[in-house]
C-alpha cells in the first residue's frame, strides 16, 4: 500500500530543501519515491512525497536522507510537524515541470 507524509518546517526554505535533494540526489532516484513535493508557505517549508511504502520510506530516511542532513549540519529529527499514513487514495494526472522553468 502507498505511504505518505507530510512534513512542515517553519524555518524552512525551498533552497534549504534544494541543498539537501542536491546531497541525497548522488545516489540517484530514490527507490519507490512516486512522488515529492515541496514549496514556501507563510508557515514555513511544507513537503509532501508519497512512496510505495513504508518500508520503502523508512530505508530512504536511515540510508540517505539522515545522512545527508547529519552532512550539512542539520538535526535529522523532523519534529512535532510530521505526519505519516497509509494512503487510502492516489491519484496523479500527469507529471508537470518544476513552477521555476
Amino acid at each position: 500500500m502507498a505511504f505518505a507524509t507530510i512534513t512542515a518546517i517553519p524555518a524552512g526554505t525551498l533552497a534549504g530543501y534544494r541543498e539537501i535533494a542536491a546531497l541525497v540526489a548522488g545516489a540517484g532516484r530514490p527507490d519507490g519515491l512516486l512522488v515529492q513535493v515541496a514549496g514556501e508557505s507563510e508557515q514555513g517549508l511544507q513537503i509532501v512525497s508519497v512512496w510505495e511504502s513504508g518500508v520503502q520510506h523508512d530505508r530512504f530516511v536511515a540510508e540517505r536522507l539522515h545522512p545527508a542532513l547529519r552532512r550539512a549540519g542539520l538535526p535529522a529529527d523532523p519534529g512535532p510537524r510530521h505526519v505519516e499514513f497509509e494512503v487510502g487514495e492516489l491519484g496523479i494526472a500527469a507529471a508537470l515541470a518544476p513552477s521555476g522553468s
